[in-house]
This record gives structure tokens, C-alpha cells and sequence, in this order.
């Protein structure tokens, strides 16, 4: 191949990708500095709490707090986000979150376990409304045809922000203590709010009367069950992160503290989950699929290595590869999943249905790891584990059935009413 050649098909690669967006250009510098803060905030915040003496009983609850937060707001954040101006209602998101942390870094910062949880709390309702905006003005700056590569470039800002993350926090609370780690994650949303202010969102048509709460919450989930494929898909994923997601997070750091002596094995073992979903997220926006619900859920049984490795740990590296495996299928799996919820439904519910798809995926979390320290120690870590590899392989293979599933589309019969507007199957508005 001519280098003129290797020229035009690099050119022609960044027209096509999303990051040739200004707008998006933006918005995802912003979040990949953002989300390097969201990891450095988790581990300072675990690492506040056993400086002040505290046991892990007392780290889960302050981690509780942010996931306590996202399940009580996230559906009145995606009313919010379908309500306003999504790029508003992002600004006053994270200034609210730049404010709680500083706020707790200008008083008594050698804070006991509540109050960290109460900071937690705050930073979680801060989340929960900025979540559902994102995911509403990415359609909105972004052409359909390059949804897909908007999609992979935010997995793979994800996946990397899990690498880079917790590696640059053992460093910043080593060298400098975890006030500085606070108060960099603070910066961190001073960041994404500037670049958030760069963003020009387009004008959206809105009722020129709105509904209670209540009742545009009720339109965000009649809409989502109404596309059965959606509603599917959202189930099945609530039950996996119940009984394999949770047992993931609860046993992997315990097998590998008996097997393989500790937290290096462990740093190993999810720094290549994250490294393998980064290569995914290129890879699936570079590739067009024909049935993408097909492969998405194809990917998403390949998650059973997880709980198969734990069953059976026979060397570090076996553990590691089947980790490998897991990342480099879920996050193709979650970038095709985002791009056929942006494609399905029309602009006006974007909000409601990412609260929707995010709170299926986090409402049951607390609830397994609960119950899987119990219920390992009461029937065995083995049958937990196998239980989780049926889920996860079972449920993949059950909602195939589902109409509209394997293609991740389904014609709309009837117009979907919001507010006092009518949006048809072809996207268009009618006044009710």
C-alpha cells in the first residue's frame, strides 16, 4: 500500500469516526478526564476511611452511598434530562459534585465514616443526573451513522480511565495523601463542566405544556416496555449483575488473596479485563454488523469465562486470560446495546430511557453483594460460581427468542406520546 493511499483511508477513517466532531470532541475530552477522577474518587474515598480507622464493613457503606444515590435518582435525572437543555442540566451536575467535594475539603476533612457515605451520597445524586443527559446529547451532536464510533469511543474512555484511574491514585495517595487525591478528582469536574460549556447542543422541540413527574416517568417506562427486545435485554441484564457481576466483585479479590497471594494478582487480573474492553471498543467501531443483537449477545455469554476461571483457578495467568476474554466481549456488548437504545427511540425519551437501561444495571447490585458472602460460605463458592455461569450463558441464549432481538430494532406500531406531542415511528412530531 502507497503511502498517499494509507493517507486517504486514515483521512477517510477520522471523517467517518465520531472524534472528528468538534462538539464530540469536546464532550468526550471533558468525561476522559472526568472518569480518570471518578476511579481516582473511589479508591482515595475507600483509602479516607481505613486512615480513620474504619474495617471494610465501614468501606462498604461509604461506597454504598454513591449506588444508594443512583437507584433513588436516576429516573427523576432522566425526567430532568428530557425536561431541560441536556447540556445544562450536565453543567449544574457537575458543579453540584465540584461543590460537595470542596466543600468537604474546605472543613473538617478528617471525617468519620457518615460523613464520607453523606459525600459518597452527594456524589452519586450528582451522577444520577448527569448520566441520563450525556446519554441524550450524544445522539444530538452526533449524525446516526457515526453513533457507533461515538459509542466505542466512550468504552473505550471507560476502559482506560479503569487502567489509568486506580494506578495514578495509589501514586497520588502515596506521594501526596488523599486530600490531594479529593481535590484533584474536584478539578476533574471543573474540567468536564468547561468542556461541556464548549458543546453547541441543538435547538429541541419540547410540549408547550408538561406533565407531572410522576406521569413523565410512567411515559419513560411504558416506552421501554413497549419495545420487547428493550425490555428483554434490560431484565436479563439486572439478573446477571445480580448473580454474576456481584459474586465477580465479592470472590475475585478473595480467590486471589488465597491463590496467588494478593493485591498485585488482583491489579493484574483487572487491569487486563480493562485493557482486553479497550481493544474490544476499537474493534467493534470499526466493524459493521448485520444482526448486531446477535453479537452483542454472543459477547455478552463470553462474560461466563469469569465465574468458569474463579471455578477453576489453577494458575494466575489462566485467571487473567479468561478476564481477558470477559472485557474484550462487554464492552463491544455495551457499545452496540447504546447504539441500538439511541437508534430505537426518539430524542424526546433519550433521558428516561438511559435512567431506565442505568438503573437496571446497578438496582440489584446491592442485593448480590449482600447475599454472596452468605450464600458462598453457606453452599459453597462452587455452586455460587456455577449458578453464575448458567445465568450468564442461559439468560444470553433465552432472550434470543425475544422478537427484534437478533437485528436490536422494533418498528414502532404506535406513536409515542410525550407530554403533549406524539412522536412517530419515523421520529417525526405531531401536536395531540
Amino acid at each position: 500500500m502507497s503511502a498517499r493511499t494509507l493517507s486517504k483511508k486514515l483521512s477517510a477513517g477520522m471523517a467517518e469516526s465520531a472524534i472528528g466532531l468538534r462538539d464530540f470532541r469536546f464532550l468526550w475530552a471533558g468525561q476522559a478526564v472526568s472518569s480518570v477522577g471518578d476511579q481516582l474518587f473511589t479508591i482515595a474515598v475507600s483509602l479516607r476511611v481505613i486512615e480513620a480507622g474504619g474495617d471494610a464493613g465501614d468501606v462498604g457503606m461509604v461506597i454504598g452511598g454513591r449506588i444508594l444515590a443512583t437507584v433513588l435518582f436516576a429516573l427523576l435525572g432522566g425526567v430532568w434530562a428530557d425536561r431541560v437543555p441536556r447540556r445544562r442540566a450536565m453543567i449544574l451536575a457537575d458543579a453540584f459534585r465540584l461543590v460537595a467535594i470542596t466543600a468537604a475539603l474546605a472543613g473538617r476533612f478528617d471525617t468519620g465514616t457518615l460523613q464520607l457515605a453523606a459525600l459518597t451520597f452527594l456524589v452519586g445524586s450528582g451522577e444520577a443526573f448527569f448520566r441520563p443527559a450525556f446519554g441524550g446529547l450524544v445522539p444530538a451532536i452526533v449524525p446516526e451513522e457515526r453513533l457507533l464510533s461515538a459509542n466505542a469511543w466512550r468504552g473505550a474512555l471507560d476502559s482506560g480511565a479503569a487502567v489509568v484511574g486506580p494506578a495514578l491514585a495509589g501514586v497520588i495517595v502515596a506521594t501526596a495523601g488523599t486530600r490531594w487525591a479529593f481535590g484533584i478528582n474536584a478539578a476533574t469536574f471543573l474540567v468536564s463542566l468547561v468542556c461541556v460549556l464548549l458543546v453547541t447542543e441543538p435547538r429541541r422541540e419540547r410540549p408547550r405544556s408538561r406533565s407531572s413527574v410522576v406521569a413523565e416517568t410512567k411515559e419513560g417506562l411504558a416506552a421501554v416496555r413497549r419495545i420487547r427486545w428493550v425490555s428483554a435485554i434490560l431484565v436479563m441484564t439486572a439478573l446477571q449483575t445480580m448473580f454474576v457481576v456481584a459474586p465477580h466483585m465479592v470472590l475475585l479479590p478473595v480467590i486471589t488473596q488465597e491463590k496467588f497471594a494478593g493485591p498485585t494478582a488482583y491489579g493484574l487480573v483487572i487491569a487486563m479485563f480493562s485493557l482486553s474492553g479497550l481493544v474490544g471498543t476499537i474493534v467493534v467501531g470499526r466493524i459493521p454488523l448485520k444482526r448486531p443483537g446477535t453479537s452483542a449477545l454472543v459477547f455478552n455469554a463470553l462474560f461466563a469465562a469469569v465465574p468458569l476461571v474463579l471455578l477453576t483457578p489453577f494458575s494466575l495467568w489462566w485467571v487473567v486470560g479468561g478476564y481477558a476474554v470477559a472485557g474484550l466481549a462487554m464492552m463491544p456488548f455495551n457499545v452496540l446495546l447504546q447504539t441500538a437504545l439511541q437508534r430505537q427511540f426518539p430524542p424526546a425519551l433519550l433521558g428516561r430511557v438511559t435512567s431506565v437501561d442505568w438503573l437496571c444495571s446497578l438496582a440489584l447490585l446491592p442485593i448480590g453483594l449482600a447475599v454472596v458472602g452468605p450464600l458462598a460460605d453457606a453452599l459453597g463458592r462452587t455452586t455460587v460460581l456455577v449458578v453464575a455461569a448458567v445465568v450468564q450463558l442461559g439468560a444470553s441464549a433465552a432472550v434470543l427468542a425475544v422478537p427484534g432481538m437478533r437485528a436490536f430494532h422494533q418498528d414502532q406500531e404506535e406513536p409515542t406520546a410525550v407530554g403533549n406531542t406524539e412522536v412517530a415511528e419515523d421520529g417525526s412530531r405531531t401536536s395531540s
